[in-house]
């Protein structure tokens, strides 16, 4: 039953002890991550065990009428899905949204994924080209590396897609930074590193 309230590649690099995802900057209109900071430019992984937890921010970054190059002031509503491979060792203790919301997603963090489809009830602004649509509280009970991945919903109103829309009934596409559904924007206990973009489509790597 539909439940929502409104209608490159990437690589995957294995270091010697962990896995590492590979993401890029944010540097095109409309993309969304995890990270540890509010404005979309910090760390994309987190190496702290247990209590009291850790604060991650999924942050969409620069917002933009793609057919007008005109960037958007405020968001109203949102919809994605953070999915987690392996399920277990990670627990949420709440959401934190930046005004008042309602989200009918639903929660199953148990069985590997966490549903948000988002109105907030007062319009958000966009600040330096940035807007926090929730700050999420973990606690990673256990050492182990956690991959997240964002993708759309169950049921998504743009096929295939996540979305966000800053005026009642204009959904726009939000684009994952790490530019595929199937790969790691975030790591628990690791953490996706920047690449930098050359021609032909190769990429280099950043380790830390």
């Amino acid at each position: 039953m539909q439940k929502s309230l409104f209608t490159v590649c990437a690589i995957l690099v294995l270091s010697v002890l962990t896995f590492s995802g590979v993401i890029a900057w944010p540097t095109d209109p409309n993309e969304v991550g995890l990270y540890m900071t509010e404005d979309g430019t910090g760390e994309t992984g987190t190496f702290e065990i247990g209590f009291p937890g850790v604060f991650v921010h999924l942050v969409l970054t620069r917002p933009t009428d793609t057919a007008t190059g005109t960037p958007f002031d405020t968001i109203i509503a949102f919809e994605c899905q953070l999915n987690f491979n392996p399920v277990g060792n990670l627990f949420k203790l709440e959401d934190i949204y930046p005004t008042n919301a309602i989200n009918v997603g639903e929660n199953h963090l148990g069985l590997g994924y966490l549903e948000y489809i988002v109105v907030f009830g007062n319009d958000f602004p966009v600040t330096d080209e940035s807007v926090v649509l929730v700050t999420i509280h973990f606690v990673h009970s256990i050492p182990g590396v956690i991959e997240v991945t964002l993708g759309p919903t169950n049921a998504p109103n743009i096929p295939g897609q996540m979305a966000f829309s800053s005026v009642w009934g204009d959904l726009r596409v939000m684009h994952p930074i790490s530019g595929s559904h199937d790969a790691p924007v975030f790591l628990f206990d690791g953490e996706a590193v920047a690449v930098e973009t050359e021609s032909f489509g190769s990429v280099k790597a950043l380790y830390r």
